[in-house]
């Protein structure tokens, strides 16, 4: 029965048809393929494929990894490096392509037996592309255990006498030696241009002041026999930085309800604190803690045992100005228990607050 094996690539597809010689083999449920018949190589772009027997699919195997490797690493074997020659044959030509040259195997003849011209070699031209998808499908057959597994590469390493000659010291010097010749010139022309003149710049502080002279300013006279007049101040307007207090009962409730839930969640009494901490806090419509204010001063660094600085409010960007706010006593008692009140605004000075955040008054 004929065994066939397919190894298809965009590019190129590998046939291989063949038989079993035994009844083992199918560690895999497939039958192994022990002797090969034909194989064929199909190329995008070509009609007829290339066709050839065992002969023709070793040689193409070896031919195809030893030109990639060496068109991979630039360091090509002469071919008195070869110990046969081969059926197939890879050579760089122009435009970036690759020519495979397929020739007719040697056949024995009688010598009474009429020669015949020998058929000309096939040839195909092969992009890169198409030439790595050859080298797939070559891949793919040597991991198929179950298709010729005793054939296998036999890759020898490179001597080091069919290296490439290195370019000759004297080659390699001279842009060295250029170089070094050409900074040389460049220090002697720096070195023969003057030493610029550098001074120190004064400092503005201590450069004398100029006296202007004062002109007097007129005092107007009133004329006589009229009342002089008398200045009333004014009153100032009010401070326009300060912002407005929130005032609806039921947004206070809202906001007392949503800053106890924060503090008791965040609060771990410690035993350290030993006396009340009073704080006013100020928050703002949306619930965000915008500053607070120690009211017992003397224990102003008691502040780390309460969770107000991890809580207040950091902004990433700014906050709006003068946005209304809502002032509350917060009350941390040593036995545990957290009391939170209104408290409304006053004209003391603004709680400690987050960066770029209005504090509330």
């Amino acid at each position: 029965m004929t065994i066939e094996r397919q190894y298809s690539l965009p590019n190129c597809k590998l046939i291989l048809q063949g038989y079993n010689t035994g009844s083992d083999g199918k560690s895999d449920g497939r039958a192994s393929l022990n002797v090969l018949m034909n194989a064929e190589c199909h190329f995008v772009g070509y009609p007829q494929p290339i066709t050839g027997g065992r002969e023709f699919f070793e040689s193409l195997v070896r031919q195809v990894s030893r030109y990639v490797q060496g068109f991979l690493s630039g360091l090509t074997a002469p071919e008195s490096f070869r110990q046969q020659p081969e059926l197939v044959e890879l050579h760089p030509i122009a435009g970036e392509l690759h020519q495979l040259t397929v020739h007719e195997p040697p056949q024995e003849k009688s010598s009474d037996e009429v020669s015949l011209a020998a058929a000309p070699p096939v040839q195909v031209n092969l992009t890169t592309v198409q030439l790595f998808d050859l080298v797939e499908a070559v891949d793919q057959f040597l991991a198929d255990s179950q298709t010729l597994p005793e054939l296998s590469i036999q890759l020898q390493p490179l001597s080091k006498r069919y290296l490439k000659p290195e370019q000759p010291i004297a080659q390699r010097a001279v842009p060295a030696a250029i170089g070094i010749s050409s900074l040389a010139l460049t220090a002697l022309a720096l070195f023969a241009l003057p030493i610029p003149d550098i001074k120190r710049p004064e400092d503005p502080k201590l450069q004398p002041q100029t006296q202007s002279s004062t002109v007097p300013t007129p005092t107007a006279i009133p004329p006589q026999g009229s009342s002089p007049q008398t200045t009333v101040p004014q009153s100032l307007p009010p401070n326009l930085s300060s912002p407005p207090p929130i005032t609806n009962p039921q947004e206070l409730k809202d906001l007392k309800a949503q800053l106890s839930e924060k503090l008791i969640k965040a609060w771990i009494p410690t035993a350290s604190v030993k006396t009340p901490l009073i704080y006013r806090v100020s928050v703002a419509k949306d619930g965000a803690i915008v500053g607070y204010k120690s009211l017992n001063p003397e224990l102003g660094t008691e502040t780390k045992q309460t969770p107000l600085p991890d809580l207040l409010y950091k902004p990433v960007g700014s906050r709006q100005t003068n946005e209304p706010l809502a002032d509350f006593k917060v009350t941390f008692n040593p036995d545990g228990n957290l009391e939170v009140s209104n408290l409304a605004s006053n004209t003391e000075a603004n709680p400690q607050t987050s960066p770029k955040t209005p504090a509330s008054n």
